[in-house]
């Protein structure tokens, strides 16, 4: 079994340049032989992606998933979703408005978690009155780990948590609610999901108020960064080994070779 699978949204015929450097810059960055994969609607023309990244494989989900946040929400709480990749242990969302400074993947699979996101600095808090804390059980539950545009996922734990909530999964489902929510929220009240405190996520990626944890762990740069030319795009120009794209326009790069492939819908 392939431990990792790179996963990259995608949802439109091209790339505007910010994102087309960051998925550069990340695809050029990982260790070689990386199996990685873009997901897209069923009916979108992806000849600029094959053609552009020819070692990145394709897997299409029904077009509902991709017209909206909503239902990129919803196709992320499909168990579907992550039984598509169950030949690896893990995913890797990578947004295309996600950077990886380097490749530590390995290292963050050998670790116990089974979710790991950028950290939510001021937290997220919200009242849990569903499932086992229904009625006079329901609690208020605050998080601060983790977004989920860049984030790795341990698929199979991923299916078992959405199996033990199922009427949070249902309540997220039908309002379309963040599903980087629903993982750290509910995560952090499982039996057996696994999600790391604030500071060790911090280690793996970063998006609000990055230079805060920059400091506080010493200026020891994150794997990556999530959103990283909304908040704070000066600290990430003194990370990045290139000049972003104002500065150095288009490059191509071209990752290990692998045929695209098609899968069902769900």
């Amino acid at each position: 079994m392939s431990s990792c699978a790179i996963v990259i949204p995608i949802y439109k015929p091209g790339l505007d340049e910010m994102e087309q450097f960051s998925l550069d810059y990340s695809l050029a960055r990982l260790a070689a032989g990386r199996t990685c994969y873009f997901i897209a609607p069923a009916s979108l023309d992806v000849s600029f992606y094959m053609t552009r990244y020819p070692g990145v494989g394709l897997v299409r989900f029904a077009d509902e998933y991709f017209a909206s946040i909503q239902g990129y929400n919803r196709l992320l709480l499909h168990p579907g979703f992550y039984q598509h990749f169950m030949d690896h242990e893990f995913m890797l969302i990578l947004q295309t408005d996600a950077v990886l400074l380097r490749d530590e993947l390995d290292d963050w699979c050998a670790k116990p978690y089974d979710y790991v996101g950028a950290p939510w600095p001021d937290g997220l808090e919200i009242m849990v009155n569903v499932d086992a804390f229904s009625g006079d059980k329901r609690k208020r539950v605050k998080t601060h780990v983790g977004n989920g545009g860049l984030s790795l996922r341990r698929n199979a734990a991923c299916v078992r948590l959405l199996n033990e909530f199922p009427q949070a999964t249902q309540m997220f489902v039908q309002t379309g609610s963040s599903e980087d929510i629903f993982f750290a929220i509910m995560g952090s009240q499982s039996n057996d999901f696994l999600v790391p405190n604030e500071r060790v996520a911090s280690h793996f990626a970063l998006e609000l108020r990055p230079e805060y944890y920059y400091a506080v762990n010493d200026n020891l740069a994150p794997m990556g960064g999530h959103a990283w030319w909304r908040y704070n795009q000066a600290f990430w120009e003194t990370l990045l080994e290139e000049a972003p794209p104002r500065a150095v326009g288009r490059y191509a790069v071209r990752p290990p070779a692998m045929p695209a492939i098609e899968a069902a819908h769900i």
